[in-house]
């Protein structure tokens, strides 16, 4: 048995009163839902973005002029364009992180029989650009791919963060506290204890903190200079974290050196065969 599949409301896209938000963010805050969970009602996405319906409506009409968004034919939703599907293409012209990742994430996956996830951080938040799921029977199926995170809720979500300036963590936390309420053992009190700890083993790990019964291991993947790019991590009961957080954490560095190498040397796609005709 595993956690609820049910679709979930999107979470926020935007931290704070909305009033604070220039035109641009309010856009970006759009896309941003859209991409997460779509298709979605005017009512979904001015709840999610914390703008009212007006502004929603009058945003979403200027982008389906410009085909970055469309409505849903035969229904009262609205998902993502044309244009931002180029876009998109557009950015898996350049290093795939979520690409490069799957070989690690299956491997992990097939060793643990949990799942395994890759992280990156957007903003105050961790976004899930991969997954591969295990073979055991509970699963922590609420993280999907394109789900997103306050930084710090959940071990991948922590790992992205623990190795930032202290400064930054401190502004982090102080943003992020509001929305924490969802995940009442997770205080700044907290989160900095699974800080210090993480420095000093090399790894996060979370217990019955994001959602009860369930926990995680999280490292971090950095780029040939030493900065933290992503995140991987496995998800699982607390249980079966707790017995093999050892394990887990060593098999999850060495993927993540993996990673790291691939990374830094992309493979070249390899040239068009000409197949001349006979």
């Amino acid at each position: 048995m595993s956690p609820s599949n049910a679709r979930k409301k999107p979470s926020l896209a935007i931290a704070g009163p909305s009033d604070k938000f220039n035109a641009i963010q309010k856009v970006c805050a759009i896309l941003r839902v859209l991409a997460q969970n779509s298709p979605l009602r005017l009512t979904e996405i001015a709840e999610a973005t914390s703008l009212n319906k007006a502004t929603t409506l009058r945003i979403l009409g200027s982008l389906i002029e410009e085909g970055f968004v469309s409505r849903v034919t035969g229904a009262k939703t609205y998902e993502l364009g044309p244009e931002a599907r180029v876009m998109a293409v557009g950015a898996r012209r350049t290093v795939d992180v979520a690409e490069l990742a799957q070989p690690s994430l299956l491997r992990v996956s097939e060793r643990s029989a949990d799942t395994a996830l890759l992280s990156v951080r957007s903003g105050v938040e961790a976004l899930y650009l991969a997954r591969s799921v295990g073979s055991h029977p509970l699963q922590p199926n609420y993280l999907q791919i394109g789900s997103r995170r306050p930084l710090g809720v959940g071990a991948g979500s922590l790992a992205l963060m623990v190795w930032l300036p202290d400064a930054e963590i401190d502004a982090i936390i102080e943003v992020i506290v509001p929305r924490l309420a969802k995940s009442p053992r997770i205080t700044p009190k907290y989160l900095r204890e699974r800080i210090v700890a993480a420095r000093k083993h090399g790894h996060t790990v979370l217990l019955d903190a994001a959602f009860p019964g369930m926990g995680g291991v999280g490292v971090p993947v950095r780029d040939d200079t030493g900065q933290v790019v992503a995140a991987l991590s496995v998800g699982a009961s607390s249980d079966r974290i707790r017995r093999r957080e050892g394990e887990l954490a060593e098999m999850l560095k060495k993927e993540a050196l993996i990673l790291a190498r691939a990374i830094a040397q992309p493979a070249r796609p390899n040239p068009l065969k000409v197949v001349k005709a006979i």
